[in-house]
């Protein structure tokens, strides 16, 4: 059992047993007009229903409703109601930060306890001087509507009261000295666990309860991945947790940890790092990865349906974006070319080439358009085969995060800021 400490809530959390993103096969309510976790209530990067300006720009002041400094990170918002929640980190001190949706103003500010069986201090040795600033807080938090649950790349979790900014629970989830890149693996809610994806020795997936954060399950390894697990219902109607990794890309039940299946279909070698997480549509999960390709895999068993190991246009694949899908397509975007496969069957129906360059920021379907990140721009157009461009944002700073909607806004983070987007 992890050493668990901090102030334990005092009430038991009522309705969180039935919060959790598409996997019990209803969204619960709330949770479709929020963006509680990483990529949103579906953790593909879609907002069905959900609605957004195409068009902003910092320098003329356009669409900018606010925006809030925080501290260095590469965590994305989530939203909840009327509360934006975004994190930041250095060595030494890890924030958690809660702004007014509407306004921008700091609701609260919680400078984390450090915990025992953490990394005291702890060192990103990317081999790239940004990168070892920004992902001390990699990790997208998460929320369900109670707490805020944090990761920080010294291997701390910790939970956090969302009305209150009070800190509730902190575990030390493992020994990160010797993870170059840090704990970047975003978190998950499911019913009454948060589940975090730990990359260390030993590397494992594990439910912790969000009352206590006792260690709900746990299980063991081996592949590599800085890759966010994601929730996937099957056709039989059970929940699993996906986690793409190097080489394998596999599934367990997010009740118990039971191992589902196991695919071994990213086989770049260990010269790379899986970073793109699993996409769910329809009965497949959609994976892809640099030097791998893209897979369609039966998500109640694991099994290839369709690959593509080329591009019609000899482009490649990403190592850090994920895709995202509107229901029927699935869209690419790496270096400057869109890719757009009929999910169903795996064919390549469009490549279309952009002014921009790709940053490591996903892609998001928001309602009927398509927003792609390209650092300090967002390329913005229709979903369907054709992807015509309706639209472009432009901030001063860049970003390498994924965007979340709510509310009729958009939220951006960049590597020191929180941008508010709408009208």
């Amino acid at each position: 059992m992890k050493r668990v400490t901090g102030v334990l809530a005092a009430v038991v959390l009522v309705g969180v047993g039935t919060i959790a993103p598409a996997a019990d096969g209803v969204l619960p309510a709330g949770w479709g007009s929020n963006s509680a976790v990483f990529r949103g209530p579906t953790g593909n990067g879609y907002y069905p229903g959900a609605k957004a300006v195409t068009e902003w720009n910092e320098s003329g002041s356009a669409n900018i409703l606010w925006k809030a400094k925080v501290q260095l990170g590469w965590a994305s918002p989530i939203v909840w109601g009327d509360k934006v929640i975004t994190t930041g980190a250095t060595a030494e001190q890890r924030t958690v930060y809660c702004f007014d949706a509407a306004t921008g103003k700091q609701l609260w500010k919680l400078d984390v306890p450090a915990v025992d069986g953490a990394t005291e201090e702890y060192t990103i040795d990317s081999q790239d001087a940004r990168w070892d600033t920004l992902l001390h807080a990699g990790a997208t938090p998460a929320t369900n509507g109670k707490q805020v649950f944090a990761a920080f790349s010294n291997g701390q979790l910790t939970a956090v009261d969302l009305a209150s900014g009070k800190h509730l629970w902190s575990v030390a989830l493992g020994d990160t000295s010797g993870n170059s890149y840090g704990l970047d693996n975003s978190l998950l809610v499911h019913r009454d666990s948060v589940i975090a994806v730990f990359q260390g020795d030993p590397s494992y997936v594990a439910a912790f309860d969000v009352t206590s954060g006792e260690e709900l399950w746990k299980a063991e390894r081996e592949s590599s991945t800085w890759a966010s697990p994601v929730l996937v219902t099957t056709k039989s109607g059970k929940a699993l947790v996906v986690l793409t990794a190097d080489p394998d890309v596999t599934a367990w039940d997010a009740a118990s940890g039971e191992k589902v299946w196991s695919a071994k279909v990213l086989t770049g070698g260990p010269e790379y790092c899986v970073g793109p997480s699993a996409v769910a549509v329809g009965d497949l999960v959609a994976v892809n990865c640099q030097n791998c390709g893209i897979f369609g895999l039966n998500a109640e068993t694991g099994e290839t349906v369709w690959s593509i190991e080329e591009l019609p246009d000899g482009s490649g694949f990403p190592d850090g974006a994920s895709m995202t899908t509107d229901g029927k397509l699935l869209y690419q975007y790496f270096e400057s070319v869109l890719t757009i496969i009929d999910a169903k069957n795996g064919k390549v129906v469009t490549q279309k080439e952009t002014d921009e360059f790709a940053s490591y920021g996903s892609p998001a379907v928001i309602g009927e358009n398509l927003y792609l990140m390209a650092g300090s721009e967002v390329v913005v157009m229709k979903t369907g085969k054709t992807a015509e461009a309706v639209g472009k944002g432009v901030l001063d700073e860049s970003t390498d995060a994924c965007p979340a909607a709510a509310g009729g806004r958009l939220f951006i983070r960049t590597d020191e800021a929180v941008y508010c987007i709408g009208k």
